[in-house]
């Protein structure tokens, strides 16, 4: 009876685990995402504003 129930006890646990590591792996992805897609936002503003920047001082020439 006791072995039966430390091996139910460690199965727990694992899956405990098991779901703990899930969740940290999608928050993790998640957060990589986020900071690519801002970063490639950020990159295409500089990009525009630049595009602006040219087009306004060839306008003023």
């Amino acid at each position: 009876m006791g072995l039966t129930a430390s091996i139910y006890a460690i199965l727990v646990v694992l899956f405990y685990l098991a779901i703990f590591a899930g969740v940290f792996y999608l928050v993790y992805t998640w957060v990589n995402k986020f900071i690519t897609l801002k970063k490639e936002q950020n990159d295409l503003l500089r990009a525009i504003i630049k595009k602006m920047g040219e087009k306004s001082s060839s306008d003023q020439q």
